[in-house]
């Protein structure tokens, strides 16, 4: 790529051979930094302030060898780049990632707002607690537990597409600290990626994607297991899921509420009540050496906080969900978990079309945990003997004016498209019922799905009326 502004060509023969005097901390809206791929992995630790624009975003882009092999930047025994020694960058984070967007010592405390950043076409590992770098005194340093291949304390448009993350304590990063109104990231987009083998086998904190801002979109990424955290756990306003597959982990995912401590900034929000997951593939299987399966597939409210809850509708429609799990691992699955522990905030709810679920293990399906309300529209298919929830409880699954087709096997080949003649073709496809205040219907509508090796293709036709099929993925 060349920069509009600057271009910085980084590797082999090139006017920087390693990434440590790259003037990162310097970086201007419309310059990029070409990181070429060589077979030994890159070693240093980046800081990142840069404040690009819409029409000139500052872009790290990663130049891929002549069969795609991407370059790699390393965590494990990392330097820490020169300008961020110089200036002191992140003193009280050092341990916390490889690629951490942070504002300068000098920068206001309370405005300075890293903006329009991407980060494209590079592998991403070892961000690991116990792993060691070298710190801002040139002296050993450990990463800690909670430690991420891209960390951001506080970004607005951060684009991360067509990563390999992987290795790390968790993968990506954005927190929203809510100290003051200007303290909140926002409109975060996670695209094409390959995120897998995240976290820690002892610990559930840590996730392949941790997520906290004003807006999030997610579409057309592998999202792998996490070792003992959930796949995606996401604490944003306005939360988009959609064309991606995605391996369960503890949770596959996760929507919970925010935690902002002195000042609200993703809670006010518009759209902080709502979320919409569409078009993806997601499978509840184990993996892992020491993985385990979902017991709460997809979670909607809070964790800890519910005074905080989303307090909205989940709207989840188009997808193939797949449960693996045997009877010998878990008794039931739960597919939806809304609330926690028995507490549901008043008007949370789960708005279901469209979908497939295929029961290929022999546990009990269960679509609700204890309490909530689930309202099926349209078409869905579903296993033959599903439960609404725990016997005895007062969960409000609705199945009233919809279709539910029933059956052991959808007719789906080994990428999960339907086969010809399988029940679920043909079948009108329904969209959310509403379009909250501050949402346009049309760009959520289904529009794509997810394909191995590119992410994001156009659907092969226009979905109309009953020409398609239920579900994440359609005929050729």
């Amino acid at each position: 790529m060349t920069g509009s502004h600057a271009t910085y060509n980084v590797g082999p023969g090139k006017t920087y051979t390693e990434l440590t005097n790259v003037p990162w901390l310097s970086l201007q809206a419309g310059d990029v930094v070409n990181i070429h791929y060589r077979a030994e992995p890159y070693r240093t630790k980046i800081g990142l302030r840069a404040q690009g624009t819409a029409q000139a975003p500052v872009v790290i882009n990663g130049v891929t060898s002549d069969t795609c092999q991407r370059p790699v930047l390393n965590a494990e025994n990392a330097v820490t780049a020169t300008d961020s020694r110089t200036a002191g960058f992140g003193r009280d984070i050092q341990g916390a990632g490889l690629i951490q967007i942070y504002r300068s010592p000098t920068d206001p405390y309370d405005t300075f707002t890293p903006r329009y950043i991407t980060i494209q076409n590079l592998m991403l590992t070892g961000a690991k607690g116990g792993k060691n770098f070298k710190d801002n005194a040139g002296a050993n340093a450990s990463y800690g537990t909670f430690s991420a291949a891209i960390y951001a304390v506080r970004v607005h448009n951060l684009t991360v597409e067509n990563c390999a993350i992987t290795g790390n304590g968790l993968g990506v990063f954005t927190n929203t600290k809510g100290d003051t109104q200007d303290s909140y990231s926002a409109d975060i987009i996670i695209r094409r990626n390959r995120i897998y083998d995240n976290g820690y086998t002892t610990d559930d904190h840590e996730h392949n994607l941790y997520i906290q801002a004003r807006r999030a979109l997610y579409e057309g990424n592998y999202i792998g297991q996490a070792f003992a955290g959930s796949s995606i756990k996401d604490r944003s306003s306005g939360t988009v899921i959609r064309y991606n597959m995605i391996l369960a982990s503890a949770r596959a995912i996760d929507l919970v509420e925010t935690e902002e401590e002195y000042f609200s900034n993703v809670e006010p929000d518009p759209l902080y009540n709502y979320a919409w997951v569409y078009g993806n593939i997601i499978v509840n299987d184990s993996q892992l050496p020491g993985g385990s399966f979902s017991g709460n597939i997809v979670h909607w409210g809070f964790d800890n906080n519910p005074a905080k809850s989303h307090a909205g509708t989940l709207f989840f429609y188009q997808n193939t969900l797949i449960n693996r799990v045997p009877q010998s691992s878990f008794w039931y699955t739960n597919i939806f978990q809304l609330g926690k522990d028995g507490t549901v905030p008043t008007g949370i709810k789960a708005e279901i079309s469209s979908n497939v679920f295929w029961q290929q293990g022999g546990n009990e399906w269960r679509f609700l945990t204890d309490k909530g309300t689930l309202q099926f529209m349209g078409t869905n298919y579903v296993p033959t003997n599903w439960s609404a929830s725990v016997p005895g409880q007062s969960a409000d699954v609705r199945t009233q004016g919809s279709t539910l087709i029933t059956g052991l096997d959808p007719n789906l080949d080994a990428s999960f498209t339907p086969l010809s003649g399988a029940p679920v073709l043909g079948k009108a496809i329904v969209a959310p019922s509403t379009t909250p205040t501050g949402a346009t219907a049309a760009n959520l509508q289904v529009a794509h799905q997810y394909k191995e090796g590119v992410g994001i293709v156009a659907l092969p036709a226009r979905l109309t009326g009953s020409s398609g099929a239920i579900g994440a993925l359609q005929r050729p």
